[in-house]
């Protein structure tokens, strides 16, 4: 017998909303960056927290490294974020299983009350989506990158950096829709 699995059926789990907020630009926000050891996830993430800077005041920025991008964080990793930030950014998804883990991460820390958003590469947006879908929670929010990310310089990646940090400042906001 063949079994043939659709991406695109329904989820065999509960969906849940997503409608977490929280208030980024008052002074000291913590937030937390979280790499899944892609290459250049950590230089992009450090981008991102460097762009986060020029925007916010003062804020708290924490960066969680691992160096397999085939899994997810670590539930110790996942616990500590919680523990120490208002909001998150997890990536970067720039090939299949990578765009899984920084998703899957995502939506675990939004599970537990952090609001979080996926870095994507546009190539594989609908990648996420699945994903997403897949452990009920659909509209888990997600920076869409130009692609392709990894290899392109220091340089280059702070312009992504720059260019997807609209999109993760307003899936934070209060009152965002």
């Amino acid at each position: 017998m063949i079994v043939v699995y659709d991406p695109q059926a329904e989820p065999g789990i509960p969906v849940s909303p997503y409608d977490l907020r929280a208030d980024v630009h008052r002074p000291g926000v913590s937030i937390g960056l979280v790499s899944n050891g892609f290459p250049d996830a950590t230089n992009l993430m450090k981008a991102v927290g460097r762009a986060l800077e020029a925007r916010l005041e003062s804020p708290r920025i924490s960066l969680w490294e691992r160096f397999d991008a085939t899994v997810l964080a670590s539930d110790e990793t996942i616990r500590e974020v919680v523990a120490n930030c208002d909001v998150a950014v997890t990536g970067m998804g720039h090939c299949g299983s990578c765009t899984s883990s920084a998703v899957r991460d995502a939506v675990r820390l939004a599970r537990l009350g952090v609001p979080a958003v996926a870095l994507v590469s546009e190539k594989f947006a609908t990648s996420a989506g699945f994903v997403a879908r897949s452990v009920g929670l659909p509209d888990i929010p997600r920076g869409r990158l130009p692609h392709p990310i990894s290899g392109t310089g220091a340089v280059r990646i702070q312009e992504i950096a720059n260019f997807v940090i609209d999109q993760v400042l307003s899936s934070w906001e209060v009152g965002h829709a």
